[in-house]
């Protein structure tokens, strides 16, 4: 009689691979994208099936001048720990004096909601 061992690896994938094929159903996927490079710091690329809440209203910059070696980032919808998470709008580092802010959004695509995070120009 010819007794089948699996490892724990291979248990594993075959459940994986049954709940697939039983029409499971995920709201909300993360990915994790590789690095394009050694030198270069990896990203991950957060996809979520539902809709970012609209915005709140303190987003707008303060009346008081900005400072000089600053930047504004209005506040935002991040994704933590399984759900949207309110990042309320503060005041930034600028790399160097003539550098421009693009602040974090979303971006809905074919695969979900992408969040683009903040940049310097």
């Amino acid at each position: 009689m010819n007794h089948l061992s699996l490892s724990n690896g291979k248990i594993a994938l075959a459940i994986a691979g049954a709940a697939l094929f039983a029409g499971c159903r995920h709201d909300k996927v993360i990915v994790v994208s590789p690095p394009a490079a050694q030198s270069a710091p990896s990203t991950n690329t957060i996809v979520v099936r539902e809709a970012p809440p609209p915005p709140r209203d303190n987003t707008l910059m303060p009346p008081e001048p900005p400072p000089s070696d600053k930047a504004w980032e209005p506040g935002h919808w991040e994704y933590r720990d399984s759900s949207y998470t309110w990042v309320s709008g503060h005041w930034i580092d600028k790399p160097q004096p003539t550098a421009e802010y693009v602040p974090p959004h979303w971006e809905n695509r074919s695969d979900g909601w992408v969040y683009v995070a903040g940049t310097w120009r």
